[in-house]
């Protein structure tokens, strides 16, 4: 899959870093780089939530209209995920185990009316595990939700034993067109 270059950097960046997302605008100091102040300060990093989607956006994110008016787009889709609009990306965050309707979060961007944004690329990352399924074809099965997304792995990535725990970071594929979701994994973690 070609990305695009202003997503290829969005990307880049949430994979250097451990997929951790900026700050939130509003948390006015009370976290750094993702973490509560109290685990950056000591220095330990809080643990990674159950699942983040991540939504590379082109246009207008800069004005308080419209930051909010994206906030309360993806809210409405996410079903209890924690969204934050942080520069041209928008994060949602589930803590704990859950169905996340990523499909629905996708739209909810993907056919915004507002008339300078557009959603350029979808980053996932999620616990879980990847197996054959019934039907021979390989899916990621997210923990504790049973979950699954057709997946398949880009070239540098090793496929991890069927069945073992892992954390996933992987590009959603298929998002412009109407068929299903597939997930590119660019990064699989043994463990959970």
């Amino acid at each position: 899959m070609r990305v695009p270059r202003f997503a290829a950097s969005v990307l880049s960046a949430a994979l250097t870093l451990g997929a951790i997302a900026a700050p939130s605008p509003t948390a006015a100091g009370s976290e750094a780089a993702g973490r509560p102040a109290a685990a950056s300060a000591a220095g330990v990093s809080a643990p990674a939530p159950f699942a983040r989607v991540y939504l590379a956006l082109r246009g207008c994110t800069s004005c308080s209209h419209c930051r909010t008016t994206i906030r309360q787009m993806t809210k409405g889709s996410a079903k209890g995920g924690e969204t934050r609009v942080s520069g041209e990306q928008v994060e949602v965050l589930y803590a704990k185990p859950r169905v996340v309707p990523l499909r629905e979060v996708i739209r909810s961007l993907a056919d915004n009316r507002l008339h300078d944004l557009s959603l350029v690329d979808v980053l996932f990352e999620a616990k879980g595990a990847v197996a054959k399924g019934a039907d021979g074809a390989l899916a990621f099965t997210m923990a504790g939700t049973g979950q699954a997304f057709p997946i398949r792995f880009a070239e540098h990535v090793e496929r991890p034993a069927d069945g073992s725990p892992v954390r996933l970071i992987a590009v959603v594929d298929g998002w412009r067109g109407k068929s299903g979701l597939t997930l590119v994994a660019r990064e699989v973690h043994a463990g959970t």
